[in-house]
């Protein structure tokens, strides 16, 4: 199982395919990660061995990917939904993945060419993704259609997904009981502004 935190109901849609999903970035994505390597060549988190390594590093570092986040700790996906900054309802949604795993997915040289949604689990060699218990999903866009599908609507793997509501009026309580077990943004975030941002909320500085 796995399971993702969120502000917005449905739309399970990485980044890349949030604002249109019937445009086909696949040549935009494929430039800007050749752009990323090469620009970013004095970077030692860029030297990845793959292609789809280095999807990960992109997606953790901000640029728009076709990788969804994922956890396989429900407790970190309860604060990612919990701690938005957006007022309302928030939701938790946990995905079966058994049938979207494929042992090889490493191998492939071309990750673009993928020709189902693949959830994987990447190289424990980024702190963020240990803390976090980080997979991914890796999105392609169906030609069929001509659109990136998104998980709660694609006939695939809409029945693999159980989706739970979290009220507006319980998220802080929950992020108090998240803290005393452990699971804040000192321990999901461990740099320094993970810390910065933890103590701005434990002190209510914000």
């Amino acid at each position: 199982m796995l399971f993702r935190g969120q502000a917005i109901e449905g739309g399970l849609l990485p980044g890349i395919a949030r604002i249109n999903p019937r445009t086909d970035t696949t040549a935009q994505e494929k430039e800007a990660l050749a752009q990323l390597k090469l620009m970013g060549a004095s970077f030692p988190d860029l030297n990845q061995p793959t292609q789809l390594d280095l999807l990960v590093v992109a997606q953790h570092s901000g640029l728009r990917t076709r990788l969804l986040d994922w956890t396989s700790n429900p407790l970190a996906a309860l604060w990612f939904a919990c701690a938005d900054l957006r007022d309302g309802d928030t939701y938790v949604y946990a995905l079966a993945a058994d049938k979207l795993q494929k042992t090889g997915l490493y191998e492939v040289k071309d990750p673009f060419s993928v020709p189902v949604t693949r959830a994987f689990q990447p190289r424990l060699n980024n702190p963020r993704i240990l803390a976090q218990h980080g997979w991914f999903t890796l999105h392609r866009y169906a030609p069929g259609p001509g659109a990136f599908v998104p998980l709660d609507v694609n006939p695939k793997t809409r029945g693999e997904l159980t989706e739970i509501r979290i009220p507006a009026q319980n998220r802080a309580d929950i992020l108090r009981s998240l803290d005393r077990y452990g699971i804040s943004r000192r321990t999901l975030f461990p740099d320094v502004e993970g810390l910065c941002r933890f103590l701005n909320w434990k002190f209510d500085l914000n």
